[in-house]
C-alpha cells in the first residue's frame, strides 16, 4: 500500500509514540505496529509513504 502526503514533500517522516490525548500523530506509529516493512520516497511535489502488510 502507498499515502501520499503533499505537505510532506521535503521533510523526511518519523514514527512518534503519540500521547492519549493527541488530536493527530498516529498514522506512521501505526504502520510500524502493524507493517511487515515500510518505506519512503521523496517526488517534486509530495512525499509517500509504502507499506507492505504482514501476510499479504
Amino acid at each position: 500500500m502507498e499515502v501520499t502526503d503533499g505537505g510532506s514533500a521535503t521533510t523526511r517522516p518519523a514514527v512518534h509514540c503519540p500521547a492519549p490525548g493527541d488530536d493527530g500523530g498516529r498514522g506512521l506509529w501505526l504502520v510500524e505496529l502493524l507493517a511487515e516493512n515500510w518505506g519512503f520516497q521523496h517526488e517534486k511535489t509530495c512525499g509517500k509513504v509504502w507499506f507492505r502488510l504482514a501476510g499479504r
